[in-house]
């Protein structure tokens, strides 16, 4: 049997000093890693490539679950009711109205605030898009009938977001992302004229408003896949 004192030992056990050094070292590379400019800058570059990435999935998706959920509930009709008007049904449904309104709304939030982090380049999009966010959080915490929800109509300066964002975009938007933007703007400012003029068909509300609803979403979509692809 080998005596604690013996060679075995010593190569069994590392050197106190030595360790405590190599942790000292690895201690002062990290706290230099964690403090350099350059570490800084990717952090924040990671977290607003992944604020534009949840907007390919977020806002239109929150909306296409809940016009999806619209058509399984009992005395509630699609084609003729607003899905605002599921917040004025009790239990679940006026939950799933809630729970959707306010996820969209604070992912193109999210988003906005991205585009804000590249200065001001993209501040007139990044104003409308905000109003429209806080627009729909408001529809969900306020019920269908306040003037809170949608917090008076502010939403509404969201036709405006594509324009502003393709002319802001410049030379570096897509041929394919200029007839998106000219048309979504358009078709908003369609069902805006069909609501104000009063010609939206009774029967059908709840069709145009899909209608109108799910570009106003996608464009979103289409905006954080162009931004992936300009690499702005």
């Amino acid at each position: 049997m080998k005596s604690p004192d013996s060679g075995q030992g010593f190569f069994l056990c590392a050197d106190p000093w030595r360790q405590q050094g190599y942790q000292t070292a690895h201690a002062t590379r990290r706290d230099r890693l964690l403090t350099s400019p350059h570490f800084s800058s990717a952090v924040v570059t990671a977290v607003r490539n992944l604020a534009i990435q949840q907007a390919v999935y977020v806002p239109l998706g929150a909306m296409l679950a809940l016009i999806a959920f619209a058509f399984t509930v009992p005395g509630y009709h699609p084609l003729s009711q607003h899905l605002s008007e599921l917040g004025l049904m009790p239990g679940l449904p006026a939950k799933a109205v809630q729970v959707g309104a306010v996820v969209s709304g604070s992912a193109i939030i999210v988003f906005s605030l991205a585009l804000l982090a590249q200065g001001r380049r993209f501040a007139l999009t990044v104003l409308t898009s905000i109003l429209f966010g806080v627009s729909m959080v408001s529809n969900g915490v306020f019920t269908t009938g306040s003037p809170l929800h949608g917090l008076y109509g502010i939403g509404i300066f969201s036709i405006l977001t594509p324009l502003l964002f393709l002319a802001e975009l410049g030379p570096a938007a897509s041929t394919r992302m200029a007839w998106i933007a000219r048309a979504i703007s358009l078709l908003g400012m369609a069902y805006l004229w069909l609501m104000l003029s009063g010609f939206d068909p009774e029967p059908y509300r709840g069709l145009t408003q899909r209608i109108a609803l799910l570009p106003a979403f996608g464009w979103y979509t289409f905006a954080a896949l162009e931004l992936r692809r300009s690499r702005v």
